[in-house]
């Protein structure tokens, strides 16, 4: 018996050391989360304009091209149910923010609550944003063991990639996204990727009741505060934008325009297959490297200061 015990120790002590060193890794190590719960506090006294969104803006919006003090509170597929938590968290602390800009893309309004874009980084937000996240039970262990969401594979990658580069952190301290550079390029075919991305981003969901509850809600709130809402559909390659379901996309524009039309404190900037934006523009199919977005902050700038 005494050696049938230290066989299963023997081989199981090594296991639990090594998910001990994970959970470790994930709890002292800095991330995007991290970064930015700690970095918004820094501008509740001065930032005038603050981006919610996606991927999009987190890439494609850059605070250095506003006039006005700006932080990008946006996250790599953040969805607008996130959006409003960290809305309603932050928005009574700032102190001089005029602008808010809401990122809405052609899968923001058909993503539910508890799909797969927040199936773990819904513990990202509880754990490092202090964020009381309602989709996630009270019996859950994931929240209490942030190693095991993603899987084992996925954690190893992101150790290997923490020991190569330094860091996982992907913004700058105004919450900019800083690693899509023209330079790091990866995609051979813009055409294939955008087919690749459209397919992936396709949730068959029309019914938009929800998410757009969410979104009037946020621009209440700011209403109530003399706070004007910015609704910005941020640029695509023209290959995705031409793959994408167009009646869909037309429903999304008009929802967009009706919640510009039934609100003072509202503007819609649609820039999705805007034509001052080229293929070069682009990291991907549907992401802006750094320097295209230096282009769409400005336009983006300008949309905001023409917007009294």
């Amino acid at each position: 018996m005494k050696k049938l015990v230290r066989k299963i120790t023997f081989f199981v002590l090594p296991i639990l050391i090594v998910l001990g060193i994970i959970e470790v890794f994930y709890r002292v190590v800095p991330n995007n989360y991290i970064v930015k719960n700690r970095n918004v506090v820094k501008n509740y006294e001065t930032a005038e304009v603050l981006i919610l969104g996606n991927s999009h803006t987190f890439y494609g919006l850059n605070p250095a091209y506003f006039d006005k003090p700006t932080f990008n509170l946006s996250n790599i597929s953040q969805t607008l149910y996130f959006d409003k938590l960290l809305f309603d968290k932050h928005i009574d602390k700032f102190k001089k923010l005029k602008y808010v800009i809401l990122n809405v893309e052609y899968f923001s309004l058909g993503v539910l609550n508890n799909s797969s874009e927040s199936d773990w980084r819904k513990y990202y937000y509880e754990m490092y944003m202090g964020l009381d996240v309602p989709i996630i039970e009270k019996t859950d262990i994931n929240r209490y063991l942030l190693s095991s969401p993603r899987g084992f594979n996925a954690n190893i990658k992101l150790m290997q990639r923490y020991f190569a580069d330094g860091t996982i952190i992907d913004c700058n301290d105004s919450g900019f996204g800083i690693n899509y550079t023209k330079e790091k390029i990866k995609i051979k075919n813009i055409y294939e990727d955008a087919i690749m991305r459209v397919k992936g981003h396709e949730n068959k969901n029309v019914n938009f009741t929800e998410n757009t509850m969410i979104l009037q809600k946020m621009i209440d709130k700011c209403n109530s505060l003399g706070i004007k809402v910015i609704i910005v559909t941020m640029p695509v390659s023209k290959p995705y934008a031409k793959g994408v379901n167009q009646k869909k996309n037309t429903k999304i524009v008009k929802t967009c325009l009706s919640l510009e039309n039934k609100n003072i404190n509202v503007h819609y900037v649609n820039l999705f297959n805007d034509s001052r934006f080229t293929n070069e523009d682009f990291y991907d199919a549907d992401h802006l490297q750094t320097d295209g977005a230096k282009k769409c902050s400005k336009i983006v700038n300008d949309c905001l200061n023409k917007f009294n």
